[in-house]
């Protein structure tokens, strides 16, 4: 597997090595989740978008 280079602020490399994160591990798990949302095109049921609907009339961003 090639090896890439990433370079860490001194705070986020100090949080890396205080809570021994395997950084490795980290950023292939989130660039796989990345990957795989954009890959699928997840459509909203209608009963999610009723349920979006309703928070954003809540909000008052649907104005009937």
């Amino acid at each position: 597997m090639p090896r890439k280079t990433i370079s860490l602020p001194e705070d986020l490399a100090d949080f890396v090595d205080d809570n021994h994160i395997n950084l490795s591990r980290f950023v292939q798990d989130k660039l796989r989740e990345l990957a795989e949302s954009e890959n699928t095109e997840e459509e909203l049921s209608e009963e999610q978008a009723k349920e979006i609907a309703k928070k954003l009339e809540k909000l008052g961003y649907l104005d009937r």
